[in-house]
């Protein structure tokens, strides 16, 4: 098994699941931060627990722009430490509030950062935008993001049940038309009528999660028949609680009929699992050979 880890540790990795902000390690937080002090939790209550913990604890530290470009910058440098170098990560256009207001600033520091790292990974950010967010700004930063050309996707993310998704079906057209990849997160917690129904509004190229889509035979048919890729996070699914224990986690079923799935880290301070621990702990637990993870890598790589 230690051959394993060795081997996984020298791949060449993708990331495809990520938020920018909060996808450093522990380690690389402690090193920035070092009088911080923060106890991560292994769980959390659910979405609801883990949105309180960011706010009510994360949030403590994270109080000025240049914490948000800390935050961010610790994430390229973590990526790089798991030899990845495709990192796909969301850049939450709400973050402007900490930077006056103005998403020119967001996006003149993300370009320093795409700047700072491209000898060493290839770092494509994704318009990440909150359901919550007023729906003008929303339009109004979203459209300026596209506008930039730095960003290759946009990820829609929040509430996943009860959220009407019409008023993203624009911005969702106009992001096509501009070549970006199209992510929305569903399906982690909200059950598989709620993927269908993201499918038929938005027709995303991905959907980050959409591990309930096991629930019916109907809805991975609709994922395979619009050649849609589940961007998992299999311990980001435990830790808040989506998925009870890796044994039995619906990526197994997901690969075995016939979908094409990545292996991801979501939130990567906040779940502590790099995308090379994620494929050893589904190596370890059975749930895939190494010759499958290989193929999930490969799938990951956008080869």
């Amino acid at each position: 098994m230690a051959n394993i880890k060795e081997k996984i540790s020298k791949l060449k990795k993708a990331d495809l699941h990520s938020h920018l902000h909060l996808a450093g390690s522990q380690k690389r937080f402690s090193e920035r931060y070092p009088n911080a002090q923060i106890n991560f939790p292994k769980k959390y209550n659910g979405l609801p627990g883990m949105i309180d913990f960011i706010y009510g604890t994360l949030n403590t530290i994270m109080t000025h722009k240049e914490d948000v470009v800390n935050f961010m910058d610790i994430a390229i440098q973590s990526a790089i430490d798991d030899n990845v170098n495709l990192l796909e990560a969301s850049v939450d256009i709400g973050l402007t509030r900490f930077f006056n207001d103005s998403i020119e600033e967001v996006i003149e520091e993300v370009l320093k950062l795409q700047d700072k790292y491209k000898s060493k990974i290839d770092f494509k950010p994704d318009i990440g935008v909150n359901k919550d967010l007023d729906i003008d700004k929303v339009y109004n930063y979203s459209l300026k993001c596209i506008d930039s050309g730095i960003f290759h996707g946009i990820d829609l993310y929040g509430q996943e049940a009860g959220k009407d998704l019409n008023p993203f079906t624009r911005l969702y057209n106009i992001a096509n038309d501009n070549g970006l990849k199209t992510k929305v997160h569903i399906g982690e917690f909200s059950n598989h009528n709620s993927i269908e129904e993201t499918i038929h509004i938005l027709n995303p190229d991905e959907i980050q999660h959409g591990i309930r889509a096991v629930e019916s035979k109907n809805t991975m048919e609709l994922i395979l028949k619009n050649s849609i890729q589940l961007n998992i996070c299999p311990q980001s699914n435990i830790a808040l609680g989506a998925v009870k224990n890796i044994e039995n986690h619906p990526a197994r079923i997901l690969f075995d009929y016939g979908i094409n799935i990545t292996i991801n880290t979501d939130d990567l301070i906040l779940f502590d699992a790099t995308i090379t621990d994620e494929y050893l702990n589904l190596i370890n637990s059975n749930v895939f050979t190494f010759d499958e993870i290989k193929t999930i890598h490969k799938n990951s790589l956008r080869e």
